[in-house]
């Protein structure tokens, strides 16, 4: 779901420190995918600006980035907000259903997903499912690589994780793949790529990032609800939103894993 925000709570110099600790996460999360120059990669599942400009300068103007979203309407926004991006490789942004790509396949070099499976809905197709339609995309010999958050450490994000899949799932009847162990995913690859490589980095704090939290409108999904399911799941937001405040919004572990498809 869009996280929606009264307004900017944040100072000038506290929104610095949040993007340098994003673009901080982004290069840490990038650099796994090594030397990836005069590629042709796609980007599943997101559309997330500073992973597109992170990846266009690392794939250079001999290759080609092209990112798929669910969502059209933050497809539209990130279109419009790359005429400020530094840019190196072109971009092709589409909205684009992973279980359903209109995308041609064995079309590309590397599909990379980061953050796609722990918000997938897995209510009708599972995430192996995904996976599958995701190595249909990728050329033999190239590599399909997975990103998400794992529960291996104690997060407050985990439980906001899960009270927004508690509302997807009573306003819309979705089932989110969630976050879980590494051992899901990794499997998952096992299954179906060959040489399959792993690895877990620790949680890396985004400075002030809780105060963004904290100042979330409440979702537009709760009027839909019955009143006395909005109304438990408004008490359980505010417990956590005091856990927040105590707590800081702390993030989980992050995997990342590989593999590569048969020839």
């Amino acid at each position: 779901m869009d996280r929606m925000y009264d307004e900017n709570p944040l100072t000038p110099w506290e929104q610095d420190e949040l993007e340098d600790d994003l673009i901080s996460f982004c290069d840490r999360e990038l650099d796994l995918l090594g030397d990836i120059r005069g590629l042709e990669v796609l980007y599943a599942g997101g559309s997330a600006p500073l992973w597109i400009e992170g990846l266009s300068q690392r794939i250079g103007e001999d290759g080609h980035l092209f990112a798929i979203d669910l969502d059209e309407e933050r497809v539209e926004e990130t279109r419009a907000s790359l005429g400020e991006a530094e840019l190196a490789a072109p971009v092709r942004l589409l909205a684009d259903d992973v279980f359903a790509m209109s995308l041609d396949p064995d079309s590309f070099d590397l599909v990379y997903s980061s953050g796609l499976f722990h918000e997938l809905d897995v209510s009708e197709r599972g995430a192996e499912d995904a996976l599958v339609a995701l190595r249909s995309m990728v050329r033999s010999g190239g590599r399909v690589v997975t990103t998400d958050f794992i529960d291996s450490e104690p997060a407050v994000q985990l439980e906001d994780e899960e009270l927004e899949a508690e509302l997807r799932r009573a306003a819309y009847g979705s089932e989110v793949y969630g976050i879980g162990p590494p051992e899901r995913l990794i499997s998952l690859h096992q299954k179906l790529f060959l040489n399959v490589r792993s690895q877990v980095s620790e949680p890396q704090e985004i400075r002030h990032l809780w105060k963004l939290i904290l100042a979330e409108e409440e979702p537009r999904a709760l009027s839909s609800l019955p009143s006395e399911v909005a109304l438990r799941w408004r008490e359980r937001r505010q417990r956590l939103r005091e856990r927040i405040g105590n707590e800081n919004y702390t993030r989980p572990a992050t995997l990342y894993v590989e593999g590569v498809k048969a020839r």
